[in-house]
């Protein structure tokens, strides 16, 4: 069984609801390219950063959503952190 793989995507911001928005606008962007949400969550010791999982299957295909135009826009509409976008790629242990 192949393994799965996913992508986690860490990002501080300054207000929860206005980087919720930007993260909502960009649902079709992502599905375009494959990227499926398995859970959107915050640090419990730092309320501030967002952590994202992400499902996918074709690594090239995710790559043309980074960094992209509209990504880019979302991040400044919603208001994240210069410099506090990180992403991990995985692969599940199983």
């Amino acid at each position: 069984m192949p393994c799965m793989p996913y992508l986690l995507i860490r990002q501080r911001f300054a207000d929860y609801n206005q980087w919720r928005e930007a993260f909502d606008s960009l649902t079709e962007q992502r599905s375009a390219v494959g990227l499926e949400t398995v859970v959107v969550t915050r640090d419990m010791g730092d309320p501030a950063e967002a952590v994202v999982l992400f499902r996918f299957d074709d690594i090239e295909q995710v790559k043309k959503h980074f960094p992209s135009p509209e990504l880019e826009d979302a991040w400044r509409r919603g208001g994240v952190i210069e410099g506090s976008s990180q992403a991990t790629f995985l692969l599940d242990a199983e």
